[in-house]
């Protein structure tokens, strides 16, 4: 995982996250908040020893001591005496404490390298706070005291400095919580963003993304109003950019192009068929090749609205049927575009693709115009699309928006192992560019419905 994915990731579904960060030190904030208040109290006792004492039981004796009267002082007895001094002030905390209860909220400890102990004692309010941490002091103090007078202690105690009254809460801390709080609703809310981003099968690219699945997105095809009708101007731009996209990239004009898709109805055909007339409209002379001979889509497009692919086909001469010149067919409203129709459809269609026939009908197609356009059968269905793709320069993958992402990905995949290298990808039915949301080509002019074709042969080729 790279700092750029990260980024990219986080750019992408930056509300998702921006939500879930709020959200998260939200409730942060008002837990913080609504947390029960606790007081702290502490006083500081000294344990005394004498010149004699200190020579008798070492160099370190106020520090050994002071660890000992920490375990003396922590004993529940001494808990309990305290219990029984709270009963004349039970007002100051609510009710009456229990030994249990007193050994729970205080403490005694050490101070470190000293001959001091401190006596901690916390609850829910100040007062209560302070007056059971120096109750329990001045306990410890006589029972030291008594135990001394009889011989059973070592040494003497002395209250440094009674408990004061706290001003401030000790826990919660405000600043403290919330920033880690803060920290932590961060941490997840990315953990989550990852999350999602792992677990989305959608199509989600960035209006500022070049890349989709490791290839240029040469091309974002916005929803046609109708396959057969021209394309309105935005769409016509999108293509004239995909075309000088090819162009530009490879440095010369791809003669033998492929068309395919992971699957069906993702605007493979569609794409061709646009992408043939704007070739058109450069003065080039094309040809598409219907090379789909299971489910023929082309003449779904606009290329079939006033031509009819009936009759012998592709799949007509790759059988032997007839002759190359009595399939390929001008078409009627464009001129400079000629169409070889998928024909009927035979029984293997596999076998037909890989004869020598199809190799030829590609190099001679190469020599006799400017541009070859193959229309392919969807590259997960089956070895057709594969073979077909075998003949030419570089192919162009159509990927639906509306496609799941881990489809596309296994399309892509397989299309990545045929012998042409994949020129980039088309996203269709993408969402519209910030310049057509303003209106940008509102007043554009829209495409000839036909373009009027000049006198043509009697082969087909025009003239």
């Amino acid at each position: 995982m790279t700092f750029e994915y990260l980024f990219a990731t986080l750019w992408k579904r930056r509300l998702l996250f921006t939500a879930v960060a709020t959200v998260l030190v939200a409730a942060v904030v008002v837990v913080t908040l609504e947390l029960p208040k606790s007081y702290r109290a502490t006083t500081t006792m000294f344990v005394g020893v004498t010149d004699e004492e200190a020579l008798a039981f070492g160099p370190n004796v106020g520090e050994q001591l002071a660890r000992t009267y920490a375990r003396l002082a922590s004993n529940p007895n001494v808990a309990e005496v305290t219990a029984e001094r709270v009963q004349p002030v039970e007002r100051v905390f609510g009710s009456g404490l229990q030994r249990e209860e007193v050994a729970e909220m205080v403490s005694v400890a050490p101070v470190e390298r000293t001959e001091l102990l401190e006596i901690t004692a916390e609850t829910g309010r100040p007062r209560s706070a302070q007056l059971l941490a120096n109750l329990y002091t001045d306990v410890v103090v006589q029972r030291v005291e008594s135990d001394f007078a009889r011989g059973a202690a070592p040494a003497q105690v002395a209250v440094s400095e009674y408990a004061a009254l706290p001003i401030s809460p000790a826990k919660p801390n405000p600043p403290l919580y919330i920033g880690v709080g803060t920290l932590l609703a961060l941490v997840m809310a990315l953990g989550l963003v990852l999350l999602r981003d792992r677990l989305d099968d959608r199509i989600a690219l960035g209006e500022v993304e070049t890349e989709l699945l490791g290839h240029p997105v040469v091309a974002r095809v916005p929803v046609l109003r109708s396959n057969r009708a021209m394309a309105s101007p935005d769409v016509v731009d999108e293509f004239r950019l995909l075309k000088a996209n090819l162009d530009l990239s490879v440095g010369h004009t791809l003669r033998v192009l492929g068309i395919t898709s992971g699957s069906s109805s993702e605007g493979k055909s569609t794409t061709c068929a646009n992408f043939a007339i704007m070739s058109v409209a450069d003065a080039e002379r094309v040809i598409v090749v219907e090379a789909d001979l299971r489910r023929p889509g082309l003449g779904s497009t606009i290329l079939g609205a006033n031509a009819s692919p009936s009759g012998p086909g592709l799949s007509s001469y790759l059988a032997g049927e007839c002759e190359r010149h009595e399939v390929i067919r001008a078409h009627p409203d464009i001129w400079g575009l000629d169409v070889l129709w998928a024909g009927p459809v035979k029984p293997n269609p596999t076998v037909l693709l890989r004869c020598g026939r199809m190799a030829d009908l590609i190099e001679h197609l190469r020599g006799e115009y400017d541009r070859v356009l193959i229309d392919t059968s969807p590259i997960s269905i089956g070895a057709d699309a594969t073979l077909a793709l075998s003949y030419v320069d570089g192919t162009l993958y159509v990927i639906d928006a509306r496609t799941k992402l881990s489809h596309a990905r296994a399309g892509l995949h397989q299309t990545e192992k045929t012998r042409a290298p994949v020129l980039g990808v088309i996203l269709n039915r993408a969402k519209s560019r910030t310049s057509r949301e303003y209106g940008y080509y509102a007043a554009a002019a829209r495409p000839p419905r036909t373009v009027e074709a000049p006198a043509r042969g009697t082969d087909g080729d025009s003239r």
